[in-house]
């Protein structure tokens, strides 16, 4: 039997096998012969009902099964046996699909088949797979990976052109299938590696049907482009895709099935889009290729839904949502399933959109308890655990769907069981969010859970304004806070826990080793991908090798050391007292602000009082801000700072006034959110003047983050690190980057030491390469350079260093470096353009050139959010380092120093705020500890002369005493 090529026809699912009978060596018995035509005649009978007739293709399998189990064929017991495994899972049936597995396993597993049967292996590989797949099914996807990743790693040891048909065929589909996994746990970016690593395949190995596995392959990525909402690049692979599946279907009507899923994605976009006539459209095209009871029509049905939905038809919506219903409820023959989940989820939606609150608590009541196999909710009341639902991504939207339910049944009738119902769904949103969040490794799969959840978390900050202003409990402030906290930088908290893990984890340090070497490799081929504009191939293989060694000893971590995994990504909520003790002390005030589309939320603290408020915040605020900015950081140095002026008393009203009104402490840290993040507060104006007039104010990226950067342990010898480079002629060979020579930043560097024990590096001496290897062995650096912030990918953002004449090193440092140095530093000081300006990212904040210093380690930083002025700079910079010598906190010797700066410049135009304002400070703003230098030499000089007084006033008193000692010791004679 020639099971290869039958396996290779059974993936296509065409269902046409090749079923061919060893001739036994020797006189065969006629009653042998007929019992072989017999399975052959079942065999093809059941293969032949497949798709219509469950039950009768189950009779006629099984009839072969019996009669190859008498002949002891166990190569074609097991075919058949595959051959029920696929009707099963046309049919969803489940309970069958286990049970055939089971089977087939009980073969696999005796001694005696594993010794007759040829060719176990192929066997034993086919049974990997279609287990994985029948985990796949039940959405048990950790399982399903396993099994997958056992079979990836085994067929993927052997070069590509060794690999057999059949070998090539389940590489193909193992690699997709692994994507799909890692694309339903919304870890998109594995996902897209493991895609490309399946088109690299099918590339550097064509064969007969590479075109039908590349147009598959590029199917699947086409929608993990729109999961991740490039719609664009989604659009272009499926309109190829269609067209060629098009052209194959008028030769073979087999690709009707292709056809339909391309032409139902093309609609989900234009739908995502809010395309929706194209939307339709396309979908009445895509009906010619059905089928009658097409298992398609059902999926169509919900997007019909969603279409009449977004035309306002709810009736013909809902409709068509019933239908889909009923249909997916057949096919699941009625079990919990997330498909039927997903439908309840939509009628829900469309009763919320009409205001019909009841009948939409209701339905998500049905929904909830079609999320899980043991869930089982019986009001409004209580919710899943998303520990035991299907998906926990799904989960968080319908609780989302709920709250809103709830939120409008409470504003027609203030029910307290109703806020109290949207308290408890809230802090299940918070539940459910964080349980995601520590299954994401990757960065950029963060990003876009929190890009999900954003809109969320502002809902439940309106609903937790609600129930402060029916109660103002410090819980519900608690609450609103910890909602405030997940819309901030949780990627930063999770690097400043590193260390915290990493000491009280239990992992062993070649393990730590091994997993910074990786994260450092990777690091570098990403760089040269990033660098190079052609032939990246190479550096594309070697990273996917990286990866998935990567992620795979991540695994580890989370199964082997589980309190490591917990100390750096468990969830941690946040209380009022700690955050006063750690963050706010006397005459501290703390503002953290959460920016919707209509509103601005902002919770104040002091170290007795607190506030919610919220406050009207349009896009013409926004504009303001902006506009704002432009004034400061380009501006018209020919016009006066009317404004400047103007617009900033504007944005005083706007932002402080409402929050300051009963706070009166002059240090502020200021916690913001979205455009805030470009506004230095201190030039706000106040009854008339600068707010840096009467406030000291620092920055944070979250309260969290400042909590753990205020408990890092500072390093109690002051040495500066200081590093000016010079850029005549400097070109970066690989980039072309060309940087203007910098006149003052030497002397910025020299006037650190007048305070401060200090090594400058300074010109051809100031390179990366020296920066690296001195960094860790101070407390405080100092960076007078270039840098520019790169919006369309903030991970190259970067800071200029020297190019060394003998170093094959070259000379940026960018952000994504950051993450693979360890820095021990106080505070960082970036005196460069734009080191605190990036791209405004949800869930992360500003994406900048500091917050890489935050991932190395750096406590506090000192940045710009502007280009500055190379001359203006070196003023300002000495007289900080002299406040922050003279035991001043870091928000106060820089506002003292804006004061000085201001009061020592007698030219007007270079008074405008664009010369001394860029500079902002964040992170644990207390003072450095104080330089003791000057204070050694004076108390030593004070002691030595105590010294020489005392010892010049023994002599004169026993000179003067020296007759009456005489007289003594005579006496004594």
């Amino acid at each position: 039997m020639k099971k290869k090529t039958f396996y290779i026809k059974y993936m296509r699912s065409t269902c046409l096998l090749v079923f061919f009978f060893f001739v036994s060596v020797g006189a065969v018995s006629q009653n042998i012969a007929d019992k072989e035509k017999l399975v052959e005649k079942f065999y093809f009978k059941g293969l032949e009902l497949t798709n219509t007739k469950k039950d009768s293709s189950f009779f006629y399998y099984r009839l072969a099964l019996q009669h190859a189990e008498e002949l002891q064929h166990h190569s074609d017991a097991i075919e058949i046996l595959f051959g029920l495994i696929l009707t099963a899972r046309k049919h969803g049936d489940i309970e069958h699909h286990q049970i055939f597995l089971q089977e087939i396993d009980s073969i696999l597993t005796n001694e005696d088949v594993r010794i007759a049967l040829d060719d176990y292996q192929y066997y034993e590989n086919r049974f990997i797979y279609e287990k994985a797949t029948y985990f796949y099914d039940l959405l048990e996807y950790d399982q399903a990976k396993r099994d997958f990743q056992k079979l990836y790693t085994l067929l993927s040891k052997k070069e590509l052109v060794k690999l057999d048909e059949y070998e090539y065929n389940l590489l193909i589909h193992t690699t997709n299938y692994l994507a799909l996994i890692y694309s339903h746990n919304s870890k998109y970016d594995l996902a897209e590696t493991y895609f490309n690593r399946s088109l690299n395949f099918i590339q550097s190995n064509p064969v007969d049907e590479s075109e039908t596995y590349r147009l598959a392959t590029l199917q699947l990525l086409a929608q993990l482009h729109r999961f991740t909402q490039n719609y664009k690049k989604s659009n272009t692979i499926l309109n190829e895709v269609l067209g060629a599946y098009k052209v194959r279907y008028a030769k073979n009507k087999g690709y009707k099935n292709n056809v339909n899923a391309a032409y139902g994605k093309l609609v989900e976009i234009a739908i995502d889009q809010g395309n929706l006539q194209k939307a339709l459209s396309n979908l009445q095209e895509a009906q010619e290729y059905l089928l009658d009871n097409d298992p398609f029509y059902k999926d169509y049905l919900i997007l019909y839904g969603d279409i009449y939905s977004g035309l306002k038809n709810d009736e013909k919506s809902l409709e068509s949502y019933q239908e889909a219903l009923r249909l997916f409820q057949e096919y699941r023959q009625n079990q919990p399933h997330q498909d039927i989940a997903e439908v309840q989820g939509k009628i829900a939606e469309l009763y919320l959109k009409q205001k019909n609150y009841q009948e939409g608590l209701k339905t998500v009541k049905i929904a909830f308890n079609a999320e899980g196999s043991n869930i089982k909710i019986t009001d409004y009341k209580h919710n899943p655990n998303p520990t035991q639902v299907f998906s926990k991504t799904q989960l968080l939207h319908l609780l989302d769907v709920k709250l809103q339910l709830l939120q409008g049944t409470y504003e027609k009738a203030s029910d307290a069981s109703v806020l109290e119902a949207m308290l408890k769904t809230s802090n299940n949103i918070l539940e459910t969010f964080d349980l995601l969040k520590t299954e994401f490794d990757s960065k950029l799969d963060k990003q876009f859970l929190a890009e999900k959840a954003y809109p969320i978390f502002h809902r439940m900050m309106g609903v937790a304004f609600m129930a402060y202003k029916s109660d103002h409990s410090p819980e519900v402030l608690e609450l609103a806070l910890n909602i405030a906290e997940k819309n901030k930088d949780f990627v930063l908290l999770e690097a400043l826990r590193n260390a915290q893990a990493v000491q009280y984890g239990d992992v062993p340090q070649k393990v730590m080793d091994k997993e910074a070497q990786l994260r450092a490799e990777i690091t570098h081929f990403e760089k040269e991908i990033f660098d190079t504009t052609g032939g990246t191939t190479e550096f594309s293989d070697q990273l996917f090798i990286l990866k998935q060694k990567y992620y795979g000893l991540l695994d580890t971590l989370k199964q082997k050391y589980p309190k490591y995994h917990d100390l750096k990504y468990g969830s941690q909520t946040m209380d009022l007292a700690t955050i006063r003790n750690t963050v706010i002390g006397d005459g501290n005030t703390l503002l953290s602000y959460t920016m919707t589309d209509n509103y601005l939320y902002i919770i104040v603290l002091d170290n007795k009082d607190e506030n919610f408020i919220k406050l009207p915040f349009s896009e013409a605020d926004r504009e303001d801000i902006r506009k704002f900015y432009r004034l400061l950081s380009k501006p018209d140095l020919n016009g006066a700072e009317e404004e400047v002026i103007i617009l900033g008393e504007n944005l005083f009203d706007k932002l402080l006034k409402e929050p300051l009104k009963y706070f009166k402490g002059q240090n502020l840290t200021i916690i913001p959110d979205g455009e805030l993040y470009y506004l230095p507060f201190d030039i706000l104006h106040e009854n008339g003047s600068y707010l840096l007039k009467t406030k000291s104010i620092g920055y944070g990226n979250s309260v969290a983050s400042l909590i753990a950067l205020n408990k890092k342990r500072s390093i109690s010898k002051n040495k500066v690190l200081a590093f000016a480079p010079n850029f005549t002629d400097a070109v970066v060979s690989s980039t072309d980057r060309q940087f203007g020579k910098l006149l003052y930043n030497d002397d910025e560097v020299a006037n650190i030491s007048s305070f401060y024990d200090t090594e400058t590096v300074l010109d051809e001496k100031a390179t990366l390469a020296s920066f690296k290897m001195k960094n860790s062995h101070f407390n405080m650096l100092h960076l007078a350079t270039h840098a520019s912030a790169n919006d369309e990918y903030p991970d190259y953002s970067y800071l200029a260093f020297s190019q060394g004449k003998d170093s094959s090193e070259g000379n940026i440092l960018y952000i994504k470096d950051l993450y693979n140095i360890t820095l021990n530093a106080d505070m960082v000081t970036l005196s460069a353009c734009q080191t605190g300006i990036g791209k405004l990212q949800k869930g992360q904040g500003m994406l900048s050139l500091s917050k890489g210093f935050y991932y190395a380690g750096a406590k506090s930083l000192v940045n710009t959010l502007w280009k500055i002025n190379d001359k203006s700079s070196v003023k300002l910079m000495k007289y900080f380092y002299e406040g922050l010598s003279n035991g001043q906190g870091k928000s106060e010797a820089l506002r003292k120093a804006k004061l000085k700066y201001l009061a020592s410049t007698d030219d007007n135009l270079l008074k405008h705020p664009y010369y001394w304002s860029a500079f902002v400070v964040s992170g644990d703003v207390s003072p450095i500890s104080p330089n003791h230098f000057w204070e050694y030499t004076v108390m030593g000089v004070l002691i030595l002369g105590i010294v020489l007084l005392y010892i010049v006033g023994r002599r004169n008193f026993f000179r003067s005493n020296r007759s009456t000692f005489n007289i003594k010791i005579n006496m004594k004679r």
